[in-house]
């Protein structure tokens, strides 16, 4: 690779780096400000709300999320605590479990995700 290329792939990446950090600590402050959840319960919120009519494994849900399993699980279980989510056994697979909103959660996430995608159209290049 020319010094040239290399040169411009190391400022796309840094340009990434740049949305992305400026993007995300948007998106915590102002979560956590206007609906006390940080980014990472909201994103965990919004992958359940795209499975609300099927319902969703925590194994399915590992697999979307770019948490770590240990993670997800941690953000799983603050966001049953505060009544946001419940958890219940599959009949089909007893070794699994199905991670759902509750009402609670689902009006949390319908508010969250206005303000989640403010900002995204005002941080991120369309």
């Amino acid at each position: 690779m020319s010094t040239e290329a290399t040169h411009e792939l190391v400022e796309q990446w840094r340009a990434l780096q740049c949305a992305y950090l400026k993007t995300s600590n948007a998106l915590d402050r102002e979560l956590s400000s206007r609906h006390g959840i940080g980014l990472n319960e909201f994103e965990t919120l919004d992958l359940l709300a795209e499975h609300r009519s099927e319902g969703c494994r925590m194994k399915d849900l590992t697999s979307v999320s770019p948490m770590t399993q240990s993670a997800l699980s941690k953000i799983v279980d603050r966001l049953e605590k505060a009544g946001y989510v419940r958890r219940a056994a599959c009949a089909d697979d007893r070794r699994s479990l199905y991670v759902e909103l509750t009402d609670a959660g689902s009006h949390l996430h319908d508010e969250a995700a206005t303000t989640h995608r403010e900002l995204l159209e005002a941080n991120l290049p369309v």
